[in-house]
């Protein structure tokens, strides 16, 4: 009987890594940036543009950077001088890249005057790490970077700008004691806290109900990762903070459902703009209405006297 027991609680130990490893594990899932990658399948309507965009990251003057985490980790970001004094700091998704997530952004944010910090998040891109801890750990990377530019550069003016992950890692950060640069936030598509988004995930692509293993995948992240997936949540950063945020969400998105920013934006202050874009799936708002988008981030800078 005995032997039975440990047995069940060996299984149930190793499925529970397993999820662990697919959900926080760094994996060679493909070239993200090669929009011919079959990873890059789902965006082959917008391929000629992303590519274009990618190819204007690539080949515009630009240094890499460097700066330590508070966790010892070396981050690296691309750092686009537009001779300006302000700069957008710009935070990618989940398993994605800097380049792929923010191919038209960076053209578009020089032309309204920024210099841009193109950053590749912790166990991403040329950045060290093992673990993506799905904004808990980031968010204080956003420190670091904040920190940095403003010794290093020392701009007047700072926004920190995300998508998917990234958003979630920028609203997280105001939880923290931001340097008083930091003016706004731009937050496209990103879920409410990592136990929201692994519990919306579980159910759509496992089919299974992950309550009951949150707290022991919450055991695996505290032993293997030195964080914990409770007590992080963007309503509640949000809700700390006098920063305006402009969240932007695709209706149609299947990954993160748009209701996580009409929620945040519910505990936000009257500084703070909600703008939810028909017809767009994840992370896809700006390719679907260009236009649209790009005048909502005019009119909200504007507003923030950062245009």
């Amino acid at each position: 009987m005995l032997f039975f027991v440990i047995a069940l609680i060996l299984i149930f130990a190793i499925i529970v890594y397993y999820f662990f490893s697919i959900a926080f594990v760094k994996h060679n899932i493909g070239n993200v940036d090669d929009m011919n990658d079959n990873i890059n399948k789902i965006l082959e309507k917008y391929k000629d543009t992303i590519s274009m965009g990618i190819d204007f990251i690539n080949t515009e003057p630009h240094k890499w950077l460097h700066t330590q985490s508070y966790d010892g980790l070396t981050l690296y970001a691309r750092y686009y001088d537009n001779s300006s004094d302000k700069t957008m700091i710009l935070l990618h998704g989940y398993r994605s890249s800097a380049a792929r997530d923010f191919s038209c952004a960076v053209a578009m944010y020089k032309s309204f005057g920024f210099n841009v910090l193109l950053c590749d998040q912790r166990s991403h891109g040329r950045s060290e790490g093992r673990l993506i801890t799905f904004g808990v750990k980031e968010k204080r990377d956003v420190l670091s970077w904040c920190e940095f530019i403003n010794e290093k550069y020392s701009p007047e003016k700072i926004v920190l700008g995300g998508m998917s992950m990234g958003a979630t890692t920028v609203l997280l950060s105001l939880k923290l004691s931001l340097p008083k640069t930091v003016k706004a936030v731009i937050a496209d598509c990103g879920f409410s806290s990592p136990v929201a988004i692994i519990k919306k995930v579980a159910r759509q692509s496992f089919k299974i109900n992950a309550t009951a293993f949150l707290p022991f995948l919450d055991l695996y992240c505290r032993l293997f990762g030195n964080f914990s997936i409770y007590k992080n949540n963007t309503c509640d950063a949000i809700r700390e903070s006098d920063v305006p945020v402009l969240l932007i969400h695709g209706k149609e998105d299947g990954f993160v459902p748009c209701e996580m920013s009409k929620e945040a934006f519910e505990n936000a202050n009257d500084k703070s703009k909600l703008l939810i874009v028909d017809n767009a799936d994840h992370g896809l708002s700006y390719l679907v209405d260009t236009k649209l988008v790009e005048s909502e981030i005019k009119i909200f800078l504007k507003e923030c006297d950062l245009y």
